[in-house]
C-alpha cells in the first residue's frame, strides 16, 4: 500500500508519540509500504526539509521558526494545505491507498479528511490518551473538544486506540475503533555495552516535570531504601532543563536529602537510550493513578520490558493485563512511595527471583509489543479499510 503519515510533532525521536509513529512507519516499510511521512511543524533537522529514517521518507512543510504570531499560523495554514496538494497528486497517479493523521489539531483533521474523501481516500486517525483528560479546562479548549467529538471523530474511516479503556470511550463517537497496543524495536534494546557509570544504578527515562510519571514519589521511595544500598543511584532519563517544571522534583530531592545520589543526564542521544537502560539494576516509572494514565500504556514500560532488566512500576491502566506482580515485574501501589520503596527493595534483595522475572518481562515485550507484529496489525486493518464501502 501507499499510505500518507501526517502529524505536527517533532519527528523522528524527539517524543514517546515520534517514537511510536516513526516505529510503525519504519515496520510497515519493512513489510513493503510505502510511507510519506508529512510534517505541519518546523523540525530540527540542521536546515534540512526532508529526512530518511530507516527507508521512510520524513518531510516537513513548515520550515518557520519565528515568534511571529500571525506569521506562525500563516505558516502552519500553509503546511496543510501543501499536503493537501501532496495527497492530490498521488491520488491522481494512483499511488494513495490512505491517510493516516496523527494530528489533533481541528484545521489539518477538516481540511484534510475533506480533501481526502473528495477523492474517495479513507482516512484513520490514532488515539494514545483519553481526549477529555489532556483538553484543558478553558472554555475555548472545551468548545475545541467538543468540536473534536462530536464533529470530527465520527467522520474517520478507522480510529486506532492504545487501551481498552480508549476503545471504549472513543467507540462512543466511532465504531470503526482497532485496538494497536504499545510497540518496541527488541533488537534496539538489546545493548550489550558496558556501563556509562562506576556505580550500580535504578534507570528511569521519560517526563520529569510536573508529576506525570510521579518522579517526587519515586525520589522519595528510592530515598527510603539507600541506607541499605548505599553504592546505589537513581539515573534520570529526560528533559531537566526547565527548572521551573522540575521544581516538584527538586524539592523532594532537597527534602530528602539525596542530591548527591540523583543522577540527571538531560536529553540524550536516542543511540544512548539501550546503554543505560540495560545496565541498570532494576527500571522503574511510579506513574500515578489519574484519569490521564488510566488511558493510555506508556510506550517506556515495552522498552524496559524489552531490556530484560527487572521492571518496577505502579499498577495504573493496562499495566497490570500485562505484568504479574513478583513473576514478570513488580507492582507497587499508585501514590505510595513506601509501597513503591518495598517492591525496589524486594527486587533488590532476591537477585536471582528478579533477573528470572527480567526474563519474563522480555518474553512479554516479544509476545506483545514487537514493532513488527504490532505494524503488520495497523496494515491490516487499513486494508481492511480501504477496502469496505
Amino acid at each position: 500500500m501507499n499510505l500518507i503519515f501526517v502529524s505536527s510533532g517533532h519527528y523522528p525521536d524527539k517524543h514517546a508519540a515520534a517514537i511510536r509513529h516513526s516505529t510503525l512507519a519504519k515496520g510497515l516499510a519493512e513489510q513493503g509500504h510505502h510511507i510519506t511521512f508529512l510534517l505541519l511543524s518546523p523540525q530540527d533537522w540542521k536546515g534540512k526539509e526532508s529526512i530518511d529514517y530507516f527507508g521512510v521518507q520524513f518531510t516537513t512543510l513548515n520550515t518557520y521558526t519565528g515568534h511571529n504570531k500571525l506569521l506562525k499560523n500563516y505558516h502552519e495554514l500553509k503546511a496543510i494545505f501543501k499536503a493537501k496538494k501532496i495527497m492530490k497528486q498521488q491520488a491522481a497517479e494512483k499511488k494513495l491507498d490512505a491517510v493516516v493523521i496523527f494530528t489533533i489539531e481541528l484545521l489539518p483533521i477538516h481540511f484534510l479528511m475533506k480533501a481526502a474523501h473528495a477523492m474517495g481516500i479513507k482516512v484513520l486517525h490514532e488515539r494514545t490518551e483519553l481526549p477529555y483528560a489532556i483538553a484543558g479546562q478553558s472554555k475555548r479548549r472545551q468548545k475545541m473538544l467538543n468540536i473534536y467529538l462530536n464533529k470530527q471523530l465520527p467522520k474517520f474511516d478507522g480510529v486506532f486506540v492504545i487501551s481498552n479503556k480508549l476503545t471504549q470511550y472513543i467507540g462512543q463517537y466511532n465504531k470503526a475503533v482497532k485496538k494497536l497496543v504499545t510497540l518496541v524495536d527488541l533488537v534496539f534494546f538489546r545493548s550489550e555495552k558496558a556501563s556509562p557509570y562506576p556505580f550500580p544504578y535504578i534507570g528511569y527515562c521519560g517526563t520529569i516535570s510536573g508529576n506525570k510519571d510521579g518522579v517526587p514519589i519515586l525520589i522519595e521511595a528510592f530515598a527510603s531504601i539507600t541506607a541499605r544500598f548505599p553504592e546505589l543511584r537513581l539515573v534520570l532519563v529526560g528533559n531537566n532543563s526547565n527548572k521551573a517544571g522540575i521544581k516538584e522534583t527538586m524539592d523532594a530531592i532537597d527534602k530528602c536529602k539525596v542530591a548527591d545520589k540523583v543522577i540527571f543526564t538531560g536529553l540524550i542521544e536516542r543511540d544512548m537510550m539501550p546503554v543505560i537502560l540495560c545496565n541498570a539494576e532494576i527500571l522503574v516509572v511510579s506513574k500515578p493513578d489519574n484519569e490521564q494514565n488510566s488511558g493510555n500504556f506508556p510506550i517506556k514500560i515495552g522498552e524496559y520490558l524489552a531490556t530484560g532488566v527487572p521492571v518496577v512500576v505502579t499498577s495504573v491502566g493496562e499495566i497490570p493485563l500485562f505484568i504479574k506482580d513478583g513473576e514478570s515485574g513488580y507492582l507497587a501501589i499508585p501514590g505510595s512511595a513506601d509501597s513503591f520503596a518495598k517492591k525496589m527493595e524486594e527486587a533488590l534483595d532476591n537477585k536471582d527471583k528478579a533477573k528470572q522475572a527480567g526474563l519474563n518481562g522480555r518474553k512479554i515485550a516479544e509476545e506483545n509489543f514487537d514493532y513488527k507484529k504490532v505494524s503488520k496489525i495497523m496494515a491490516d486493518y487499513i486494508a481492511e479499510v480501504k477496502n469496505s464501502k
